[in-house]
């Protein structure tokens, strides 16, 4: 008996040490899989930051909207009276304004205090408010360079200068005195610093509309003059802007004055130079490779004399540190002979072919409530070259994310993002971590802004993954993660694993007017990593645990994703490669 229980007990023995030795080798050999991985995933990542760092570096944009003649006087003042809205004329067209970095536009009229002005007068007047409507539109900076700013004389210019400077805005071809009116004024966006200059014709006002040493007024268009100013902004800006009043009222096509003046600026070296006056859209012309918009037409002007004088154009020009990349083209209707708004196609059609220049398309989409669709539409645009897929992003925004009334700093260089307070960095995104762009947005919907990231690394997951995957896919892929500021702490609140298609770009905001954001992303694939190009574009919801799909586009080649918004509804803006 006892030598039976020896011999079993020997077997199982036997039979753990089996076991045991098989468990190890399994276990030796599944770590020694996952070590394998890990130094692929590792070598992989490697490889594809010498990659990623060889892709051109793309600079911040910066965008200027420009609109044409502005009048807050006769029939306008009338009609936003009878609203009972200082902000009236802008209510269809300020989101798409506040969609830029910079907003000029041409003043025709001082802000001052005194009686209504009849119909067809040729004296205008605003009330004191019009500053703060202008403000609340997005104005950054007004040209007052014109035949009607100075109608009452050095008071009313003198008025028109408190107002604007009460409302943080910038005024450019006028002043107390003649320096003032001539100089240029700087604005400096994203590291990029503009010059503003602005001019009348000097034929069609009196001579005392002119400021001289000792008297406020405006600038005039003296060649000379603009040369020597335009020589020094040069030297001290990035870009010059030159604004020009003159043309023959009511003419499709600029006079000689205009194009002389025009040509000059641009020999001079302004980069673009945009005209007022002659109440309807004119000519584009293509000098030298910058461009002269001889008139922008009307912008809120009471006109309703003709077709053409209620309808005009907004432009959209975007800058980088050393071009001009594009120009978007937006047709404008004034409804009410107050009132800008997006014109229809017929009318879009028209205000573009008096420009007399060949133009190409954007892709527009936007929300059909009606129909609880996406629908697209086209848009016009220049280009000065044809678009490409981003590189290599560099970016620098500031926020208090974690309310503690201290501004920190959000700087993107190469692949990796760090947030300073007080110059003391707080975090830094792992080294593991090649992070394409960031955007500050409530992503989820909770009421916190969230720093919303695109970045590529190793590994489907963190350091553990769930229990029913096998294998954790240590390859090099695009994730999509959200991150909140905390009082002193960033920390991760949601991390995709790989995304099936990279998002080449991506923006947040409220596509469908449901008062809650979307993720608006444009789609690539990995057949190029590091570079990514766009195939879809595609809206994703936040559910509550993660991103569901809501639309996609067809399939295309999009790049340069942008969001713009009139009063109705939001619009997907991309270009087509």
């Amino acid at each position: 008996m006892k030598k039976k229980i020896t011999r079993i007990i020997v077997v199982l023995l036997f039979v753990l040490t089996i076991f045991l030795i098989g468990s190890y080798y399994l276990r030796f050999s599944e770590n020694q899989e996952t070590k394998n991985n890990q130094l692929n995933g590792k070598k992989e990542f490697s490889e594809f930051l010498i990659r990623k760092k060889k892709l051109p570096q793309t600079s911040e944009e910066v965008s200027l909207i420009a609109i044409g003649d502005v009048s807050y006087s006769r029939g306008v003042e009338r009609i936003v009276k009878k609203q009972n809205d200082i902000n009236y004329p802008f209510l269809k067209t300020q989101n798409y304004l506040k969609s830029a970095d910079l907003v000029f536009g041409n003043l025709e009229t001082p802000i001052t205090q005194g009686a209504e002005i009849p119909d067809f007068e040729m004296i205008f007047r605003s009330d004191p408010g019009t500053e703060q409507a202008l403000k609340q539109a997005g104005f950054s900076i007004l040209s007052l360079a014109n035949n009607h700013t100075p109608n009452f004389g050095e008071k009313g210019l003198k008025d028109t200068f408190n107002y604007l400077e009460s409302a943080n805005i910038k005024y450019v071809g006028a002043g107390k005195n003649e320096q003032e009116a001539y100089q240029a004024i700087y604005i400096e966006k994203k590291g990029i610093k503009f010059a503003f200059l602005a001019y009348s014709d000097n034929n069609i006002v009196p001579d005392f509309y002119e400021a001289s040493t000792d008297r406020a007024g405006t600038a005039f268009m003296r060649i000379d003059k603009m040369t020597e100013a335009v020589n020094e902004a040069r030297q001290r800006s990035d870009f010059v802007i030159v604004s020009m009043h003159a043309g023959t009222e009511y003419s499709n096509e600029p006079n000689e004055l205009q194009i002389n003046f025009a040509h000059s600026a641009i020999d001079a070296g302004a980069d673009l130079v945009i005209g007022h006056h002659p109440h309807t859209v004119q000519t584009l012309e293509k000098y030298k490779d910058k461009y002269i918009f001889y008139s922008l037409g009307n912008f809120v002007f009471d006109q309703p004399q003709s077709q053409k004088t209620t309808e005009g154009l907004a432009i959209k020009v975007y800058f980088t540190k050393d071009r001009i990349n594009k120009i978007s083209l937006l047709p404008v209707v004034m409804e009410n002979l107050a009132q800008p708004t997006i014109a229809n196609e017929d009318a879009a059609n028209r205000v573009l072919q008096r420009l007399n220049f060949s133009t190409a398309n954007q892709e527009i989409y936007f929300w059909n409530s009606n129909d609880d669709s996406f629908e697209k539409d086209k848009k016009a645009v220049i280009y000065n070259e044809t678009p490409k897929n981003k590189g290599n992003v560099s970016k620098h925004e500031q926020a208090d994310l974690n309310n503690n009334l201290i501004i920190e700093n959000y700087n993107l260089e190469d692949g990796q993002l760090t947030i300073r307070e007080n110059e003391k960095a707080v975090w830094q995104s792992p080294d593991d971590w090649w992070i394409d762009n960031f955007v500050l947005a409530d992503s989820n919907n909770d009421g916190i802004l969230d720093i919303n990231l695109s970045l590529w690394k190793s590994g489907n997951f963190g350091s553990s993954k769930p229990f029913w995957v096998e294998e954790n896919d240590m390859s090099v892929k695009n994730h999509f993660f959200v991150l909140d500021f905390i009082d002193s702490a960033v920390k991760q609140i949601w991390g995709s694993s790989n995304l099936t298609e990279p998002n080449c770009e991506f923006k947040i905001a409220d596509i469908d007017n449901d008062s809650k954001n979307e993720l608006v992303v444009i789609e690539g694939d990995y057949l190029q990593k590091p570079e990514c190009n766009g195939n879809f574009v595609a809206v994703w919801k936040w559910n509550g645990w993660g991103f569901s799909n809501e639309w996609r586009s067809d399939r295309g080649n999009y790049s340069n994703l942008e969001i713009e918004r009139d009063d109705e509804k939001s619009y997907i803006v991309v270009d087509i490669l």
